[in-house]
């Protein structure tokens, strides 16, 4: 049997499920049947995160290629590929032959709920109470999602001003925030030390839009965390565990400020 090789397949190949480069007027004949790529996967959670090994039925293909639904790909007949999120992600694979090239129906992955898990090591056994973690270098950084210290690479360590190091977090498993900010806050923009701005919102919490595990958004207007001039923002828990927790403030189009917190000791 024999397949013409088109435009459209050349098309396929220079997708983001890149196999080879495909020259322009790439013409002539291929020989061999094309079978019908399918594969199957196995779900391991792992902590936070979720392995799904993803293998194909077809046993006789020279080149695989992998779409894994979060904007990542990757190559072979097996591949393991680690999730960091949860809910539904749409996984597709194209195999090369002789013959030709074979796309897959694109199946939905069902990543297991770790939602409960983060927001249990947000709040503890009922309440948790964080802050920034001044020991550590670029404790805030100022940026983009793709870049999130691009504007403002953040300060060494231990050089964040005592108003806003001292500052305390907490937050309840009933979905209650409490800022103390102590005997003052510190305002950004030059403002420096100023009366405390202390004061308590309720939050919703859930999974995150974007890059992360989990988000959460305060009810009452003007609260923040860490940094004055960026309130009423959206926060992600980039990454967490009972020892120390990267959040980022903003949302994924515009400016974000990412902060590195640790529990109370």
């Amino acid at each position: 049997m024999k397949n013409i090789w088109n435009k459209a397949a050349c098309l396929l190949l220079a997708s983001p499920l890149l196999f080879t480069a495909c020259e322009k007027n790439d013409s002539g004949t291929l020989e061999g049947a094309v079978p019908q790529t399918d594969f199957t996967t196995t779900i391991k959670p792992v902590g936070l995160t979720t392995e799904v090994t993803f293998t194909s039925t077809n046993a006789d293909a020279f080149l695989y290629q992998w779409s894994f639904g979060d904007g990542s790909v990757g190559t072979g007949k097996t591949v393991t590929h680690v999730y960091k999120k949860s809910g539904t992600v749409k996984a597709q694979l194209i195999t090369a032959y002789r013959g030709g090239t074979s796309l897959s129906a694109v199946k939905d992955v069902v990543l297991p709920q770790n939602i409960d898990f983060v927001k249990q090591l947000l709040t503890g056994s009922g309440s948790k109470t964080w802050m920034l973690n001044k020991a550590a270098d670029a404790a805030i950084v100022v940026g983009t999602e793709g870049n999130p210290s691009e504007y403002y690479a953040g300060g060494k360590a231990n050089t964040l001003p005592d108003c806003q190091a001292d500052d305390e977090y907490t937050f309840t498993s009933a979905g209650v925030f409490t800022y103390d900010a102590k005997a003052e806050t510190f305002v950004a923009g030059g403002g420096g030390c100023q009366a405390p701005r202390s004061g308590t919102s309720e939050f919703t919490f859930g999974p995150a839009t974007g890059q992360g595990f989990a988000m959460f958004e305060f009810k009452k207007a003007g609260t923040f965390i860490g940094v004055t001039d960026a309130p009423d923002l959206t926060y992600r828990i980039i990454d967490i565990s009972d020892k120390s927790m990267l959040l980022r403030a903003g949302k994924p189009g515009g400016t974000v400020f990412q902060m590195k917190l640790v529990p109370k000791p």
